[in-house]
Order: C-alpha cells, then sequence, then structure tokens
C-alpha cells in the first residue's frame, strides 16, 4: 500500500481540485446572462465537472488502498487539473464583479477567448484522468466495489448538473449509479454476470455488400433490412485456422466483445463493440468469429487508414497529428486496462474517420482497430510468426520472423506504437504500395537485406538483425524528429522504441513490470508515454 505522505498528498490534491471546481461553476453560472454562446457553455462546463468531482472524490474515498506508484500518479495528474483549474477560476472570476456578481462587460468581451478556453482545457484533462482512473477497476480490493455500490447522490459532483444534462462515457447522471462502471469492472476482472449479451446472428449483417478499406483487413459491412440508408458497422475477421487455438480464441474474443462493448470512442481511441458473429462453414465447423463495431457519431462516414493518410494526405497541422498521437496512446492503455495485448498495432490497423465539418483531406478521429490478431495476456501466445517484413517492421526484435522468441507482452504494443509515432512525427511513410504489394519507402531507409528473418538465418542472426532495425529506428528519431516535433514528443518515441532494452529507466525489465493486479505497467505507460504527450504543445 502507498505511504501515509503519498496518501495525504493524492487526498489533499482532490479536496482542492473539487473546492477550485465548485468556484469555477459558481463563476460560470454567473456569467449565463452576459451572452447567449456562453450560457450553453455553462451546461458543458457542468457536465465536465460533475463527472470529474465524482471521479476526483471515488479517488479520495479509495486512496489509502492505492499502491505507492498508483497513488503518485493519481497526485500528479490531480496537480495538473489543480493547476488548470485555479487559472480558470482567476481568468474567469476576473470579470465577475466579486460584490455584485454582475459581469463585467469590456473585460468580458476581451477575455472571452480565454473562457471558452477552459471547456477544452477541462476535455484535455479527463482524455489524461480517464486512463489513471479507470486503472482502478483493476484492483481486487474490496474498498473498490463498496465505492462502486455508493449511489450517486453520494457524491458531491451529483449535484452539480441537471438531469437532462449531457453524460459522459461514465454514463453518469444524478438518478443513476455506478452500474455502468461496475459491469465494466466485472467483465475486466472475469466476474459472471448477467445482462451482457454479445452474440449476434449471421444474418444480421449483409456479407455480399462487404466492402474493404484500403490497406486495411477491416471490412465496411451494412446491416441487412429493406432500409433506403442502411447502418453499415467496421468488422475484424479472425479466420479459425488449423494452427489456431479456437477454443481459447473464441473464449478471448467474447471477453473482448464484452469489455469493448462498453467503451467511449470519444474517451478511449476504441470503437464501442457491438457483438460478435461465429460463423460456421459447411460441414459446420467455426470458420471465423467477427468482432462488429459501430461507426462513431459526430463523424464522417467514409473511413480511411492512418497509412491512407501517411501516404497521400499533405499540409496536416501538428496539433492535428498530436491529437491522433494521444488518441492512439489511449487506446493502448484502455487494452492493457481490458488485460489484452494488441499484437498488431500499425498504420493499417489505425482507422481514422473525417470530422463532420472536413472536407476529407485533414485528419480527424482515429481508433485502432485490427484485432484479428489480438490475446489476453493470461493466454501465452503462440510464438509461431510471419516472414512479412512490413508487418515485422512494428516487431519488437525478440518477436520478428517465424518463431519469436519470446512471448508477448504490453511492452511489445509499446514498441509498435513507437514506431507508429515515429511516422506520425515525421509525416513519413514507412511502407509504400505497388500494385497491392508493400514495398519499401525511401523514408525508412532500410533495404530488404536488413531484414535478416527473410534469409533463413539462425535465430542469433535475426535476433541481431531485428536489434539493428530497432536501432537504426531510434537513430532515425534522434536525428530528425526534434526540429519537426520537438524534444518532448522525441524523448517519448525513444522511450517506447527501447522500452524493452535492459537500460530502459523509464520501463525496465519485464519482470520488474509484474503485480498482482497488473497496474504497474499500465501506470509507468502513462506517465513515460500518455503524461508526456499531455505536456505537448504547438
Amino acid at each position: 500500500m502507498a505511504s501515509v505522505e503519498l496518501v495525504l498528498a493524492a487526498v489533499g490534491a482532490a479536496d482542492l481540485c473539487l473546492k477550485y471546481g465548485k468556484r469555477l461553476i459558481q463563476a460560470y453560472r454567473a456569467l449565463k446572462n452576459a451572452n447567449e454562446t456562453i450560457e450553453e457553455k455553462v451546461t458543458v462546463v457542468e457536465a465536465i465537472w460533475s463527472r470529474t468531482a465524482i471521479q476526483v472524490e471515488f479517488v479520495k474515498r479509495i486512496a489509502n488502498t492505492l499502491e505507492p506508484d498508483h497513488c503518485r500518479i493519481h497526485a500528479r495528474v490531480l496537480g495538473i487539473l489543480l493547476a488548470k483549474l485555479s487559472a480558470a477560476v482567476a481568468k474567469i472570476e476576473s470579470v465577475v464583479d466579486p460584490d455584485t456578481s454582475e459581469v463585467k462587460k469590456f473585460k468580458f468581451l476581451f477575455n472571452k477567448s480565454d473562457i471558452e478556453e477552459v471547456i477544452v482545457e477541462l476535455e484535455q484533462w479527463q482524455r489524461l484522468f480517464d486512463p489513471t482512473w479507470y486503472l482502478i477497476l483493476r484492483m481486487g480490493d474490496q474498498t473498490v466495489d463498496a465505492e462502486l455500490s455508493r449511489p450517486l447522490s453520494d457524491f458531491s459532483g451529483s449535484t452539480l448538473v441537471s438531469p437532462n444534462a449531457s453524460s459522459s462515457s461514465l454514463n453518469l447522471r444524478p438518478e443513476r449509479s455506478f452500474t455502468p462502471v461496475q459491469r465494466l469492472r466485472s467483465t475486466i476482472l472475469e466476474k459472471p454476470q448477467a445482462g451482457i449479451h454479445i452474440s449476434l446472428s449471421e444474418s444480421g449483417l449483409d456479407w455480399e455488400n462487404a466492402t474493404s478499406i484500403p490497406y486495411s483487413t477491416t471490412r465496411v459491412i451494412p446491416r441487412n433490412g429493406g432500409e433506403k440508408k442502411r447502418r453499415s458497422y467496421l468488422v475484424d475477421i479472425i479466420s479459425c485456422t488449423p494452427d489456431l487455438d479456437v477454443e481459447r480464441t473464441r473464449a478471448d474474443a467474447t471477453a473482448l466483445a464484452k469489455k469493448l462493448a462498453q467503451v467511449d470512442p470519444s474517451s478511449f481511441g476504441l470503437l464501442c463493440c457491438n457483438g460478435l458473429v461465429k460463423r460456421k462453414d459447411a460441414e459446420k465447423k467455426l470458420s471465423s468469429l467477427s468482432l462488429v463495431f459501430h461507426m462513431p457519431e459526430k463523424t464522417g462516414q467514409h473511413p480511411t487508414t492512418l497509412r491512407d493518410h501517411l501516404l497521400h494526405s499533405t499540409g496536416l497541422s501538428l496539433t492535428r497529428i498530436l491529437n491522433v498521437v494521444r488518441q492512439l496512446a489511449g487506446a493502448v492503455s484502455f487494452v492493457h486496462t481490458c488485460d489484452f495485448v494488441h499484437k498488431n498495432i500499425r498504420p493499417e490497423t489505425i482507422i481514422v474517420f473525417p470530422d463532420m465539418d472536413d472536407t476529407g483531406s485533414s485528419l480527424g478521429s482515429a481508433y485502432l482497430m485490427g484485432f484479428d490478431s489480438f490475446r489476453s495476456v493470461n493466454f501465452h501466445t503462440l510464438r509461431a510468426g510471419d516472414a512479412a517484413w512490413d508487418r515485422n517492421l512494428y516487431r519488437h526484435p525478440s518477436r520478428q520472423g517465424i518463431f519469436a522468441q519470446d512471448k508477448y507482452c504490453m511492452q511489445h504494443d509499446v514498441y509498435a506504437l513507437g514506431v507508429c509515432l515515429l511516422e506520425l512525427g515525421l509525416w513519413e511513410s514507412f511502407v509504400g504500395y505497388r500494385d497491392g504489394k508493400a514495398v519499401l519507402s525511401d523514408a525508412l531507409g532500410l533495404t530488404l537485406d536488413d531484414f535478416g528473418f527473410l534469409d533463413g538465418k539462425s535465430q542469433a542472426d535475426m535476433l541481431s538483425s531485428g536489434n539493428s532495425i530497432k536501432d537504426h529506428l531510434v537513430t532515425v528519431a534522434r536525428e530528425r524528429l526534434p526540429r519537426r516535433m520537438g524534444d518532448k514528443y522525441t524523448a517519448v518515441v525513444i522511450t517506447c522504441l527501447t522500452c524493452l532494452d535492459k537500460d530502459n529507466e523509464d520501463f525496465g525489465n519485464e519482470d520488474d513490470m509484474k503485480d498482482d493486479d497488473g497496474i504497474l505497467i499500465g501506470v509507468r505507460f502513462i506517465e513515460k508515454v500518455l503524461l508526456k504527450l499531455g505536456d505537448i504543445s504547438f
């Protein structure tokens, strides 16, 4: 358990956040009559802070059960919130007369952009806080269950917003409970529960009219039905090949579908899963498992891959690129929170939807897909791989080639993330395509001879070539990233690429990252990747 000093630091930060949050709401309410736009914003702020206050108070109540690293990261993230709240309160209170609570009209107009920026700041912080908060659901401590069983009326934040205000990914409103969170916790801890049905009928989708997304194995499949504008879904198909442990994969796919059925796409960089389709062949044997995902709301309905954007889109702002980076990193964090490793992170498995107001030429919202290779962290993965250089480029040296040397762990996903972040930062594709086949890009600076596993060499030689590729990517990051993305971004990329190096002080040895609840590696990822990405601005 965390020391008394750490617990007091977290609790103290939580108390101050709740205090300043209350002042923020009071100041915003004083602005209601100043401007119609601001009046609408007040409702948004109330909804955001209602959720935040409930989560912050929850952390305060269970702080003494947190492990040291988990408690420390909560105190740090709450400290970031406190700084944002105190700055926001100072700005907003500067336009309100403290004696009459009336708005100083001239000063309000002068500071209007600062006031509206508060909403953006709170939303950005919430996305930073969510991974830390959701790690709590992995804890086996009964105190967590006891607090989740309390009605929301016990939490101060529940009184801040009207029942008709928009909800959040927690789906929390004053008249509701923590039931959605309890359900997610039960699925993460694999506790038996009723009421979650994810099996879908094969006949519910129009498989004959499935369309492909360029460079992706994910399919867009419309729902069967006679309506003119049929809803479509994104579908990842897992083929039940002879070398696959079908029963284990079916159990894992069912568990993953239940967990992803409860996510909010805007918070996690993952799409909400509608369910699982089990297709059979003519002999009634299971031929495939298909994970069916809802399209995101408030986006254009023509998805592309990140690879497509890297190959064809130009002139994108660094802010847009950084938003995609944060979404992708958040998705990796939540997949781990759900007790899975992805095993297939690369630009082909990152699906991008344009924003509604976009022409399609700029980046919108990105979501991690490509779940055809995932597995539970508790299942010893098959070490069979493949010789596809374009896939192996995103694999750690110990996982490259036909026969991988190490079992798969979260750090292998972190490495793949690092390669993707390098491409995103440079905005250059390491993989090109000619006649539908992957070809080496000049931007990568490697040849096929550098991929030793293609020549049937010994495992030692293959590991050596894999390490050479990794070292090359690190060199590219050090030499080319700083002038485009800055030193902070470069440091994150190098941390990801070297996360399994023995001298990496951020992640260290894999065995050092193991704990009973699987929280330590998640905390380290939040601290060394998510927080540092959150600290970057352009």
